[in-house]
């Protein structure tokens, strides 16, 4: 009987799991749509006119073993852009990129760009 409730329960959380990454917009449709997304700065949007969608990068338990790094910068916020349009936001905030091979830990270290942001949905007013 507990086996049954165990397996009954590891199903129930399989399906909304799968369910769940089905939410989201289709990888090509994605694509199309990250030149859509606007990159926002601070004080460019007035409180309360956005909701948020996702803390993008950072927010994962994937992030704790891997984190997308790039080559550049634009490589970075572009990839962002990729990502928020996948979530279905159409915009994103507080951009912060990091170089994750500094000159400190290797002087011929190649560029290792990581960008995080907010994902948000700007409200029609």
């Amino acid at each position: 009987m507990k086996t049954s409730r165990s397996l009954c329960s590891a199903l129930v959380a399989f399906a909304a799991c799968a369910l769940a990454g089905c939410a989201s917009v289709p990888q090509g449709q994605a694509e199309a749509a990250a030149a859509d997304i606007k990159v926002y700065k601070l004080g460019d949007l007035p409180s309360g006119s956005y909701e948020p969608v996702a803390h993008v990068w950072v927010d994962s338990w994937r992030t704790a073993f891997w984190a997308p790094t790039y080559a550049t910068e634009n490589e970075a916020v572009s990839s962002l852009r990729t990502e928020a349009a996948r979530l279905g936001a159409n915009g994103l905030v507080n951009i912060v990129c990091l170089d994750q091979n500094t000159p400190a830990k290797s002087a011929n270290a190649t560029p290792a760009i990581l960008c995080y942001g907010y994902a948000i949905r700007v409200r029609n007013t």
